[in-house]
Parts: structure tokens; C-alpha cells; sequence
């Protein structure tokens, strides 16, 4: 496997530590980096993941419509994949948003 397509499983978790951080833009930066490498590799299951921190980030920071766009994606792409489970945590994560 290419060094890498294996990194961004890495930056992914980078982001989340920084995001529990509160360390905002270096978390965003992270994500950024995880999703440009699944989106590079055809990696579109793993790149919904990175889609939802991304959404989530947006609605700690109160950008809910970044929120709901990343969210939104998330949801596509594991509908797409038949993954119930996520979509339906993904679907919670979108009603839990303000109007």
C-alpha cells in the first residue's frame, strides 16, 4: 500500500486529537490534508468519514451551513455504500442542527 494513501487515516486521527484539543484550524487543516488523499486515491468511503468531522468541526464553531453541507456529503456517500449505521448516525448529526 502507498505510504501515501496510509497517511491519511493519520491526518483523520490528527484532526480529531486537535479538534479535542479545541485547536480549530489545525484539525481543519488535518481533515483537509485526510481528504485530499481519499479524494486523490478514489477512496470515497473513507473520504465520508473525514466529510462528517469536517461537519461536526463546522458545528462547533456554529458554521452550520458548512455543517450541513459536509454533513450532507457524509450521508450520500454512506447511503451510497449501503452503510445504515453511519447514515443513520449521520442523519442525527444533520437533525441535531439549528434550523
Amino acid at each position: 500500500m502507498d505510504d501515501r494513501y496510509s497517511s491519511a487515516r493519520t491526518y483523520h486521527n490528527l484532526g480529531m486529537v486537535a479538534q479535542e484539543l479545541r485547536e480549530y484550524d489545525q484539525a481543519r487543516d488535518y481533515y483537509q490534508q485526510a481528504l485530499e488523499i481519499d479524494i486523490e486515491f478514489g477512496d470515497r468511503y473513507s473520504s465520508a468519514s473525514t466529510y462528517g468531522q469536517l461537519g461536526l468541526l463546522a458545528q462547533t464553531q456554529e458554521n452550520y451551513a458548512k455543517a450541513k453541507a459536509n454533513l450532507q456529503t457524509a450521508l450520500e456517500i454512506y447511503v451510497e455504500y449501503q452503510d445504515e449505521y453511519m447514515a443513520t448516525l449521520t442523519r442525527e448529526n444533520l437533525e441535531g442542527l439549528p434550523e
